[in-house]
């Protein structure tokens, strides 16, 4: 019985031994860390906060404008109603630069709103375009440099961490630093 117990677990590690060692062969990346380190990408978002800067800026000082001629409305108004309580002549003219002021008010206002709107879908729209053809660029290259190292390391495939529920770390060999390097110009 010994000897027969001894066989058969001579056996399960030689059976054992082809699937372990094929194991060791397997690559594993993070393609969001991949993305979010390559340098393109944070030369991209930079360049999308700058916009993003510039169209705040230029949002703040519009804003500036209409709280001023909203600051001057108030004060006409409660200039014309001084005028109106103690009946002094001159109302009309008040009363006609309010209505002209506010007219201007309304103006601004509404030119105000168009120009927060209209950003906001520049800066959406040039994400997008930007992002967008970034991944795309980004996508070929990885492939590239995967192909690249996992030839170097003999692996046989290559997986990406979000599609592996559970794995043994010794198992695979994590290339994403690699990756990353090679990106970069590191090679």
């Amino acid at each position: 019985m010994r000897k027969e117990f001894a066989k058969f677990l001579l056996i399960a590690g030689l059976v054992a031994c082809p699937v372990l060692v094929s194991a060791a062969e397997f690559g594993i990346i993070d393609a969001a860390q991949i993305f979010n380190k390559y340098n393109e990408t944070q030369k991209t978002k930079t360049m999308l906060e700058n916009k993003k800067a510039t169209l705040q800026n230029e949002l703040e000082k519009r804003k500036a404008e209409v709280k001023e001629l909203n600051d001057k409305y108030i004060q006409l108004a409660k200039e014309t109603q001084k005028k109106r309580d103690s009946k002094a002549k001159d109302v009309a003219a008040s009363e006609k630069q309010m209505t002209e002021l506010r007219s201007k008010l309304a103006a601004k206002e509404g030119e105000l709103q168009k120009f927060f709107e209209e950003s906001q879908k520049s800066l959406y729209a040039l994400e997008e375009k930007e992002m967008g053809a970034l991944s795309k660029n980004l996508d070929a290259k990885v492939d590239t440099v995967i192909e690249k190292i996992a030839k170097n390391y003999k692996l046989k495939a290559v997986f990406e961490r979000r599609g592996v529920y559970w794995q043994d770390k010794t198992a695979c060999k994590d290339i994403t630093d690699e990756v990353i390097k090679a990106l970069n110009g590191g090679k």
